[in-house]
């Protein structure tokens, strides 16, 4: 199964999971499983002014139904409570985990989802992946600031390369090639503006003889999309805002944000909270319902479409 952790309650999270349940397949409807706090189910339910009916374990909006654990008691915040039960329930059984969004200061002292699992599981190799029809982008740190990039070591960037390669291997996800961007401008023109991208050299030298696809770097990372020869190809990045802000110019909102390494699958929407526009049924709900298909094809890419539906409960 799906397992949909609520997100912010004063966020757009449950009305674009709503509305994508609505404008899909039946089938993902049925492969869902929410975790949420009834109150703002209901609040959301009404900002879409759309019939529903909530029972002790589903929810009916229109012509669909989904099954939803409520919880009650509220540990930190609502997203952190839901996130938690949705971690306990894929680390017994065979989910995806699927986060709905939340801001960063829901977590206790955190930054954010990888930040939490990396130090929760004692996982450091953990990966930030970003998936669209057009681009496959990874992520060698998350929210840290600019000035903490160069700290980064050789064996971090080998670990989190090959963890990340390896996690894409076991999916049967094809790339036919990895290019990783340089940390300084012009990957540091051998030297000239900093010798940290060294680090990337040696790290990819080393990695280049474990897997059967090439990896290529550091290459600039103001021409690494100009070496990008298909959609299959990795484009890795040292910096958060470097790999991001190439993906959102191009894509937008539609793509999906998949944690890697973590001994289940974890997907969420490629957008945030946007709180202003919290019960104003104007949110856009294409990022997440194609977050939700991709999670629903490898779901029956590894665990099968005819497999039974497996207890969620405690």
């Amino acid at each position: 199964m799906i397992i949909i952790t609520q997100g912010h309650q004063a966020g757009i999270g449950l009305e674009v999971f709503f509305k994508s349940i609505l404008v899909s397949d039946q089938h993902l409807s049925n492969q869902c499983h929410l975790l949420a706090f009834k109150d703002s189910v209901k609040t959301t339910l009404k900002s879409l002014r759309l019939p529903f009916l909530l029972t002790d374990s589903s929810i009916e909006v229109a012509h669909r139904k989904i099954s939803v654990s409520w919880l009650a008691d509220e540990t930190h915040s609502q997203s952190f409570t839901a996130l938690q039960e949705g971690m306990r329930l894929c680390e017994k059984s065979k989910h995806i985990l699927f986060t709905l969004p939340t801001s960063k200061d829901q977590f206790p002292g955190f930054n954010g989802h990888t930040e939490y699992f990396r130090s929760y599981y004692q996982l450091p190799e953990l990966g930030m992946f970003f998936l669209s029809d057009n681009l496959k982008v990874l992520l060698l740190t998350d929210h840290i600031p600019l000035r903490d990039v160069p700290l980064l070591t050789e064996k971090i960037i080998a670990q989190r390369l090959k963890q990340s390669l390896m996690q894409l291997k076991d999916w049967n996800w094809k790339i036919d090639s990895v290019l990783v961007a340089g940390i300084n401008p012009h990957a540091g023109e051998g030297g000239l503006i900093g010798n940290e991208d060294r680090i990337i050299s040696q790290a990819i030298t080393k990695l280049n003889a474990q897997f059967n696809f090439s990896l290529q770097g550091p290459i600039p990372g103001d021409t690494m999309q100009l070496a990008q020869k298909s959609s299959n190809d990795l484009l890795v990045y040292p910096y958060h805002d470097q790999g991001l802000g190439i993906f959102k110019s191009l894509q937008g909102f539609i793509g999906a944000n998949i944690t890697l390494g973590l001994n289940y699958p974890r997907f969420s929407p490629d957008h945030g909270t946007s709180f202003n526009l919290f019960g104003q049924n104007k949110a856009d709900y294409r990022g997440c319902a194609y977050a939700l298909r991709e999670a629903l094809k490898l779901s029956e890419s590894i665990y099968g479409r005819n497999s039974r539906k497996q207890s969620t409960s405690s």
